[in-house]
């Protein structure tokens, strides 16, 4: 499997083995988790930008989109019309909310 510095890829035997041999194609995503996490979720813009605005857009099949807290708010970001727009705008507002006392 190749190294990467920056990401790490979790993957069982089988999963490591088809990647070794065939690369990480968007053909072969079928689910994409979003974990809660508040604003450390934002961090996530520029991987989110690209997976949902240019890579996954290469492939055809359904991808079930999960989360929770601001993970969910990504995962329906995803789902827009506009995603990379999309995601600019979610962090955007999420930085940018306030709330009276």
């Amino acid at each position: 499997m190749p190294s990467f510095k920056a990401l790490r890829l979790h993957a069982g035997p089988t999963a490591r083995r088809h990647i070794a041999q065939n690369g990480l194609r968007p053909q072969d995503i079928g689910v994409v988790p979003g974990a809660a996490g508040g604003p450390k979720g934002l961090i996530l813009g520029p991987l989110d930008r690209f997976i949902f605005g240019q890579w996954l857009t290469q492939s055809s099949q359904p991808v079930h989109l999960v989360g929770a807290s601001i993970g969910a708010w990504r995962m329906a970001t995803a789902c827009l019309n506009d995603p990379v727009q999309a995601f600019e705008r979610l962090e955007r507002d999420y930085i940018g909310q306030h709330y009276e006392l």
